[in-house]
């Protein structure tokens, strides 16, 4: 999002009290613009789409704090997406409940056009889950999927994801659940510079200064979720963060993975459930996980034995590299890829099946031949 007039209209929708995603795209989506949500504020009182307490909130003091809000952005490196904007990802604005616009700090991530990992797990998460994360992270490396690895930077299994995510040159995103004033838990701050300072981002919904509640965090889930292909929790007890982030993730038609522990063991009872209950696969390495999302190592190098493309399109050509380079993706990855138009795409994937050029996969996933 460019930090200008239009971004403090963006943002000031997003602190009228009582108003949270749901609410804020009814009201964009009435008003027809973030700006014209205050400019109609009178028309709105008459509509009877929010609650009169909601339209008595929107006042000018919201829009001058949002300008605040834009120019501690500015001073602090931070940049604002919003659900419309281009690098919005696909991926998040598939979910009924995203947020209209996040704020991020750090390296800019492709999450539709790269593998995507939520690793989850308890805060008490002891020294064999933590070998399970590092042992899942260097496996996905050594495989050669660059996948992001995502978390919420809590202590125990989050903090694990991100460490082993740095150690492993994997990149690696971190959900806060409150805005960028503070880091929580205050033992992380080392961290999170870490992520910043490297291949990572630090992500949040919530704005510079936000109130900290506890309803935040079961919140930040959703985003871990939405954002992944693919969650999976390490330890759990019978209750926690961790399952409810796998619940959001199964509402969102994404795959939950856990390790399985010891029947009387309650670090892994959440897990159990899970896997026994049919609501999360059983894993205990990245070789399960890869054949659980049918991912195809990708080739290292193109040899001279791979089919030639001269007999190729143009734009034929170009699936069929990003295809070799990357190894199977998704159609939304390879329209983030290619930027060749969704009917086009999917006519040229036709015919390079047809060609024995391509080959598709379940999920929706393309491959080389």
């Amino acid at each position: 999002m460019e930090l200008n007039e239009e971004a403090a209209y963006r943002v000031a929708v997003t602190m009228i009290p009582g108003v949270g995603s749901t609410i804020a795209r009814k009201l964009i989506a009435w008003a027809g613009s973030a700006r014209e949500v205050f400019e109609k504020k009178e028309l709105l009182r008459k509509a009877d789409i929010v609650s009169k307490r909601i339209v008595e909130a929107i006042s000018q003091n919201i829009i001058d704090s949002a300008k605040r809000q834009i120019d501690i952005a500015i001073r602090n490196n931070i940049n604002i997406v919003y659900y419309t904007d281009g690098n919005y990802p696909r991926k998040l604005a598939q979910c009924d409940d995203a947020p209209i616009l996040y704020y991020t700090k750090g390296v800019s991530l492709s999450f539709d056009s790269t593998r995507t990992i939520g690793i989850v797990g308890s805060r008490l998460t002891d020294s064999e889950g933590r070998d399970n994360i590092f042992r899942l992270v260097e496996g996905l490396k050594n495989a050669g999927f660059n996948a992001v690895i995502i978390s919420g930077l809590a202590t125990g299994a989050d903090t694990f994801a991100h460490q082993a995510a740095i150690k492993y040159g994997l990149p690696t995103a971190a959900v806060l659940g409150h805005g960028f004033d503070i880091i929580y838990p205050a033992q992380n701050r080392s961290l999170s510079r870490e992520i910043i300072n490297g291949a990572g981002v630090i992500i949040t919904e919530y704005y510079y200064g936000h109130t900290v509640a506890k309803t935040n965090f079961p919140r930040r889930n959703r985003i871990v979720a939405g954002l992944c292909d693919a969650i999976v929790v390490v330890q759990s007890r019978d209750q926690g963060g961790a399952l409810i982030t796998a619940d959001y993730a199964q509402s969102y038609g994404r795959r939950v993975l856990a390790f399985p522990g010891r029947a009387n063991d309650q670090q892994y009872a959440g897990c159990n459930a899970l896997i026994r209950d049919n609501r999360a696969s059983l894993i205990s390495s990245s070789d399960d996980l890869a054949k659980i999302m049918n991912w195809a190592k990708p080739s290292k190098n193109i040899t001279q034995q791979e089919l030639p493309l001269c007999f190729l399109e143009p734009k034929e050509i170009a699936i069929v590299d990003t295809l070799r380079k990357n190894g199977d993706l998704s159609m939304e990855a390879l329209l983030a890829e290619t930027n060749i138009p969704m009917a086009e795409l999917s006519s040229i994937l036709l015919t390079l099946e047809f060609k024995d050029v391509i080959k598709s996969l379940p999920g929706m996933r393309y491959a080389a031949v």
